[in-house]
């Protein structure tokens, strides 16, 4: 009893001094979707007690995913990062970019990748302006239109 007292006590005193930033979402927010500082506090307690963390940050509890587990931030800035050598990579169809760009969407056959993104290359990279952002995307069009890759590919 002692032990859950302190808890409360910790949870308000800490929550006293700020705004009421929370999510508005996991097991915390069914309990108390009010915006008070009671509420948040509550929704605190109830979401570290009880609430899988790992379910909030993966957006399975009615939670938006966070941008730690959002693949597409990781595709895109490898695109960006990469864009010289990924695309005189993907026009040989092979290379330790291309197998690292497949990486990134979970695919398991870099060859296959590599082969698609060169038979592809004016759909993938269609001008010289391409952006990271276009590549990654147009990319990720090409391997859902690709039946083996759409298998081998788990980010898809």
């Amino acid at each position: 009893m002692k032990l859950i007292i302190a808890l409360l006590a910790l949870v308000a005193t800490s929550s006293v001094f700020a705004a009421d930033t929370s999510s508005g979402c996991g097991m915390g927010y069914e309990v108390a979707p009010n915006q008070s500082l009671i509420s948040s506090s509550t929704r605190s307690l109830v979401n570290a007690t009880f609430s899988s963390s790992i379910a909030m940050t993966l957006g399975t509890s009615g939670c938006a995913k966070h941008s730690i587990v959002q693949n597409e931030v990781k595709g895109i800035h490898f695109a960006e990062a990469n864009m010289n050598v990924l695309a005189l990579e993907m026009s040989r169809g092979n290379g330790e970019f291309v197998a690292g760009f497949a990486s990134v969407y979970g695919c398991s056959d870099a060859s296959l990748f590599g082969s698609m993104v060169q038979s592809n290359y004016e759909s993938v990279l269609p001008s010289a302006n391409t952006s990271g952002v276009e590549l990654y995307n147009n990319v990720k069009a090409q391997i859902k239109n690709n039946a083996a890759l759409s298998a081998s590919c788990s980010l898809i």
